[in-house]
C-alpha cells in the first residue's frame, strides 16, 4: 500500500456527487414512519464484524464479504440494498467529520452538496475564517492552515469548532445524512484530537484555542447533533486510541471505534484496549458499542498474534465489533482482507460472561470457545473433540502461546 495514497474515506467519485445531488433533490429524506428501526444490536451471532470507512465497490462485489456494522462517507439506497441482501440486520452509518476537513475537491464537494440539500452552490460554503491556523513566523499572526502531522495528498485541516458558519455548515450535513432511510445512524471520524492549532482570525483579530476551548467546541457540536439524529439511530464516533476516562464525548454517543487497536499508532496491548472497551460500555448511551479496529500499520503484513487477539478480544462482549484493515492510510478494504475460516465461524450464543483464565481469558459459546492469553501460554482441556481454527488440529488438549489468542470449533459426532 502506497503511503501517499489518500484515505478511501475521502476519495468520492464525481459519479457519486451527481447520483447524491439526484438523490437529495428528488426527496430522499425519510418521514418518521419510515425511519423508526430498531436501536438494538443485531441478532446473537458470533462474530460480530464491523468495516471501518467501507470501500463500497469491493464489499458489494465479493461475493462471501457480509457484515455486521458498515461505516462509509454515505449511501446511495441502492448500494444498502445490495449490502442488505447479503446480511439484512446489517446497520449501515454515514458520515465525516466534526472538526476536520480534507483539501480534496470532490471530499469538500460532498460535504457542501449534501449539507445545502443537494445544491453545491447554496448557502453553506466552506470560508477561510473556518479554518484554524498557526503562526509560523511568530509575527503574531495566524495564517497557516493547521494540518493534521504526517497527513499529505490531500491534506487534513482542523476547522474551529466555535465558528458559528462551520457549525451550521457540519450540523446540516449530518442532519440530512441522519434523515436517510438508509443510514442507521452517523459515523464521526477524527473526534478529540491533540488540539496543536494555535487559533483562528476572526475581522483580523487572533483568537487563540486552548485544550479547553478544543474540547468544549467539540461537545457543543456533539450536543446539538445528539438533538438531531432521531432516537433509534447510532451516533458513532472514532476515538483513536481511546476517550479519557473524564472526556465529555461519550454521554452523547451510543458508542465508538478504537482505530488502530494493538498497532503502533496507538501502542495499545490487550489490557489497555478491554480497559477502553469496557468504559465505551459504561459511559454511552444504549446500546453501548465498541469497534476493535486492528490493522497491519500499513505494511499490508499481518500480525497474526495480533489479528487473533483483536478478533477473540471482540468475543469477550456481546455488543463488540472486529474490523480488520491496511491501516490509517487505506482503510476499509475487502478484496485483500476477508477471512472466512475466522469470519464465517458460527459459535452460536454465549454460554455466559467471559472469566479470567490462567494468565489470560477464556469464553465458552454453544458450538466452541475462545482463550486469549497473556504474557505466558495457557493450556486448555476440553471435555470433547475441538477443531483449532487457527491451526487447523484437532484434539482435546491444547496450548495457546503467550500474546496470542485461538478459537475452538466443537467437532459435531
Amino acid at each position: 500500500m502506497s503511503e501517499n495514497r489518500p484515505p478511501v474515506f475521502y476519495r468520492f467519485t464525481i459519479f457519486l456527487i451527481i447520483i447524491l445531488i439526484q438523490a437529495i433533490l428528488f426527496g430522499c429524506r425519510g418521514n418518521p414512519e419510515e425511519t423508526s428501526k430498531s436501536n438494538a444490536i443485531n441478532p446473537i451471532r458470533s462474530p460480530h464484524l464491523a468495516i471501518w470507512l467501507a470501500k463500497k465497490n469491493e464489499l458489494i462485489e465479493h461475493d462471501s464479504a457480509a457484515y455486521d456494522l458498515v461505516m462509509s462517507a454515505w449511501f446511495e439506497p441502492q448500494e444498502s440494498e445490495e449490502i442488505r441482501a447479503r446480511h439484512p440486520s446489517a446497520k449501515l452509518l454515514a458520515g465525516l467529520s466534526l472538526n476536520w476537513i480534507s483539501s480534496d475537491p470532490e471530499w469538500q464537494t460532498l460535504l457542501v452538496t449534501v449539507a445545502n440539500g443537494g445544491d453545491p452552490n447554496g448557502p453553506l460554503q466552506i470560508t477561510e475564517d473556518m479554518y484554524l491556523k498557526i503562526d509560523e513566523n511568530g509575527d503574531g499572526v495566524l495564517d497557516s492552515r493547521c494540518s493534521f502531522p504526517g497527513w499529505e495528498d490531500p491534506e487534513i485541516y482542523a476547522m474551529d469548532p466555535r465558528h458559528i458558519g462551520w457549525q451550521e455548515l457540519i450540523l446540516s450535513y449530518y442532519e440530512i445524512s441522519a434523515s436517510q432511510v438508509q443510514h442507521d445512524g452517523v459515523i464521526i471520524d477524527m473526534l478529540d484530537a491533540y488540539p496543536f492549532c494555535d487559533g483562528a482570525m476572526s475581522k483580523g483579530v487572533a483568537t487563540p484555542l486552548n485544550a479547553a476551548d478544543w474540547i468544549s467546541g467539540q461537545e457543543r457540536l456533539l450536543s446539538l447533533l445528539s438533538d438531531m439524529v432521531p432516537e433509534e439511530k447510532w451516533i458513532i464516533a472514532n476515538a483513536g486510541c481511546g476517550f479519557s476516562v473524564d472526556s465529555p464525548f461519550p454521554q452523547y454517543l451510543n458508542g465508538y471505534v478504537l482505530e488502530n487497536s494493538l498497532g503502533k499508532l496507538c501502542g495499545l496491548n490487550l489490557e489497555r484496549m478491554l480497559a477502553f472497551g469496557q468504559n465505551a460500555l459504561e459511559t454511552t448511551k444504549t446500546p453501548h458499542i465498541v469497534v476493535y479496529a486492528v490493522d497491519t500499520d500499513d505494511t499490508g503484513v499481518i500480525d497474526w498474534e495480533r489479528f487473533r487477539t483483536g478478533f477473540a478480544a471482540s468475543l469477550l462482549f456481546d455488543n463488540t465489533y472486529f474490523a480488520f484493515d491496511s491501516g490509517p492510510r487505506d482503510h476499509g478494504g475487502v478484496t485483500d482482507y476477508w477471512f472466512a475460516e475466522y469470519f464465517s465461524i458460527d459459535l452460536g450464543e454465549p454460554n455466559g460472561p467471559y472469566f479470567p483464565f490462567h494468565r489470560g481469558y477464556r469464553r465458552d459459546f454453544e458450538k466452541g470457545t475462545i482463550v486469549i492469553a497473556g504474557d505466558a501460554p495457557v493450556t486448555l482441556s476440553l471435555s470433547s473433540i475441538h477443531l483449532n481454527i487457527s491451526t487447523g488440529d484437532t484434539g482435546m488438549n491444547f496450548t495457546v502461546p503467550k500474546e496470542d489468542a485461538h478459537i475452538f470449533l466443537r467437532e459435531k459426532t
